[in-house]
């Protein structure tokens, strides 16, 4: 009788430590939150740092350092290849708890699911709405990993964090101007964010305005000729950079770019390197540099 007793209450304690995660591709089952955690998405890398929690492995560890940058990834994070082409092998190697994607790499995700459980997030999508799917897959990431009031956390102080940032540029006199966010592709063409970019969503939770309102793709940019730009004179200029030397004289030469009257106030400002395509903690740098940029004075 002790015996069936032990065994049913063993039974039930398994039963109610069990989770079923839903994600995009179906569900699954753990017993507990997974430790050895390996993330092959940069915005999926940020958020598990923006949690405490230190991923196993991570795709590009160089580029994410780079890039990102914010959170600071540990060195004992392992690079396991390219956000495309992922080291298979060194991943069964490693015998992660969990895998997270997006659901860009669902080409491989049968082979990534044998490893070990491949969760699949994707904040970029049709959907156009990044900066509230990256409040979704914190909450949700945040239930898988057993961090769901750190992941709370995260949420209030990122959405505080970009309504006083927006109070400032909007007391200021720059702040008066609405803005545009260009990344030169040559001389010629640039890319132009507005609906749908991680720019574009952030502005908004600032209370700032995009004077770009063309049609964009599923990242949220437009590809235009640098001609488009004399259409938005009255505006101020952020240009994503780092722009190499050479860049930066081509730019300055240009007769066209300058006489164009954002250029003639000093309303051109080169951002760092920053990672469009990210997450909460990525949106928050953002808002900081816009913000610094335009309350400098």
């Amino acid at each position: 009788m002790r015996k069936t007793i032990a065994l049913l209450f063993t039974v039930l304690t398994f039963q109610s430590q069990a989770m079923t995660i839903k994600h995009e591709l179906g569900e699954t089952e753990f017993t507990e939150p997974p430790e050895k955690v390996v993330a092959l998405d940069w915005a999926l890398t940020e958020t598990v740092l923006s949690l405490g929690v230190i991923p196993a492995g991570v795709a590009d560890k160089d580029g994410y350092r780079t890039w990102v940058g914010e959170p600071a990834l540990p060195d004992s994070a392992m690079n396991v290849g390219s956000r495309r082409e992922p080291n298979l092998e060194l991943l069964a190697e490693m015998q992660p708890d969990v895998i997270l994607v997006s659901n860009h790499m669902s080409p491989v995700y049968q082979q990534l699911n044998a490893i070990a459980p491949t969760l699949v997030y994707t904040i970029y999508s049709d959907s156009k709405t990044p900066l509230a799917n990256a409040v979704k897959v914190t909450q949700q990431l945040g239930k898988v990993l057993g961090k769901e009031q750190r992941a709370q956390s995260v949420i209030e102080t990122v959405s505080a964090h970009l309504k006083q940032n927006g109070d400032k540029v909007l007391a200021s006199e720059a702040g008066q101007k609405p803005l545009m966010f260009v990344r030169f592709i040559n001389d010629k063409t640039l890319r132009i964010h507005s609906e749908g970019s991680l720019t574009q969503d952030t502005i908004t939770a600032m209370g700032l305005k995009n004077d770009w309102q063309e049609p964009t793709n599923m990242w949220g940019f437009t590809t235009a000729g640098i001609e488009k730009m004399a259409e938005h004179q009255n505006t101020n200029v952020m240009i994503f950079g780092p722009l190499k030397a050479d860049e930066q004289k081509k730019l300055i030469q240009s007769p066209l770019w300058q006489v164009m009257a954002f250029t003639r106030s000093d309303s051109v400002y080169e951002l760092p390197a920053i990672w469009t395509f990210g997450g909460l903690v990525s949106a928050q740098r953002f808002s900081d540099f816009i913000t610094q940029a335009l309350t400098q004075n």
